[in-house]
């Protein structure tokens, strides 16, 4: 059974009625924006990450389903080193630099008990998908500021451009 892991308080209570419009992220896509926007996702294995330059106020995310491209096909966004590298290139486009980005990654859960390791082990869709984000941003030096990863549960996310908060519910496993 995974463990959920949070190293950072995370704002958990942003106003039902937003003044932001929402944009809601599916599976490979990615969003940045200099204007306040509120970005929304819904995880379970897939990973959703969040990146906010401190000097620019500028937001952004993207969500991504497997962790990596192994190369048939065209490279999609649905991979993890894909989506991170558009992320991290369209923060490059605005003039940002990686010692101002933070990033919070979420998701990465394994909901069902038939994808869960027999020996209790850790490793599973979910955690490979966390694991791509926390080794590009290690790579980078970019600072993880909030991590809310592993368990059993979904999550609904929600992100504010302009200030990098990011709001969580737990989407319970039944």
């Amino acid at each position: 059974m995974g463990a959920v892991m949070k190293t950072a308080a995370i704002e958990t209570d942003i106003a039902k009625a937003s003044p932001y419009t929402e944009l809601y992220l599916h599976p490979g896509q990615t969003y940045v924006s200099t204007e306040p926007v509120q970005i929304s996702m819904i995880l379970g294995s897939c990973a959703g990450v969040c990146l906010y330059d401190r000097r620019r106020a500028i937001g952004g995310a993207t969500h991504y389903m497997l962790p990596q491209w192994e190369g048939p096909g065209s490279p999609s966004t649905r991979y993890g080193d894909v989506a991170l590298d558009l992320l991290l290139k369209q923060f490059q486009i605005h003039g940002s630099n990686p010692n101002d980005l933070e990033a919070k990654v979420f998701g990465g859960a394994c909901m069902f008990q038939a994808f869960r390791a027999e020996d209790g082990g850790e490793e599973h869709i979910g955690s490979r998908n966390i694991n791509m984000a926390l080794q590009t941003f290690f790579r980078f030096g970019i600072v993880i500021a909030a991590k809310d990863t592993g368990g059993e549960n979904g999550r609904k996310i929600k992100m504010q451009s302009d200030t990098g908060s990011v709001a969580i519910s737990v989407i319970r496993n039944s």
